[in-house]
């Protein structure tokens, strides 16, 4: 099981093994940046957000504590980091359609505003929802993992996940038209 063996992982590198700290890494550093890219919206922030994970992540690795996934914890850290970003940040300036023209779907203007329309909704997702359910459904639909990754990286049964997808995609159906309408 992956979160075994991240636990693993992380108690040799714990121990002082280095190579078991780049092997952490390299099976996190994927799907953690595209996290981050999705709840901030920006390379250059997603960038610098995954490198102040892996720092943090090294500075408190005395703390890691077996008994919980070590995916969770990462991922704990990543919220952290992002929280700490927004309260940091001004808001972001909005893309107005009106002032560009932008007819052929390939003009950068055009993919500049489906991706700022994509980063809108899921941040409007983490808005809507706790931020377990949102967690999963992000991780089900950006970082594509099973029902089974989800569980390993959120430390949750496989049934609990099921769960979780099946209550956020009811409130999304639910609440998303009434959102949207009041944005």
């Amino acid at each position: 099981m992956a979160a075994d063996l991240d636990n693993a992982l992380a108690l040799r590198w714990k121990g002082g093994d280095v190579t078991a700290y780049n092997e952490l890494v390299q099976r996190h550093i994927g799907s953690l940046r595209g996290y981050l890219y999705s709840r901030c919206g920006r390379d250059a922030d997603a960038s610098d957000l995954c490198q102040e994970v892996f720092i943090e992540v090294c500075l408190k690795i005395a703390n890691f504590d077996p008994a919980y996934s070590f995916t969770a914890w990462l991922y704990t850290i990543a919220r952290n980091k992002v929280a700490d970003l927004f309260r940091k940040q001004k808001p972001l300036e909005l893309f107005v359609p009106e002032q560009h023209s932008a007819e052929d779907d390939s003009h950068p203007a055009r993919i500049h505003e489906e991706r700022d329309a994509a980063i809108h909704a899921w941040e409007k997702i983490f808005e809507i929802l706790p931020e377990a359910q949102a967690t999963a459904l992000w991780l089900r639909a950006q970082g594509q993992m099973s029902v089974e990754q989800i569980a390993s990286t959120m430390d949750q049964t496989t049934a609990n996940v099921k769960v979780l997808l099946f209550r956020a995609r009811q409130r999304l159906a639910r609440d998303w038209e009434n959102l949207i309408a009041k944005s």
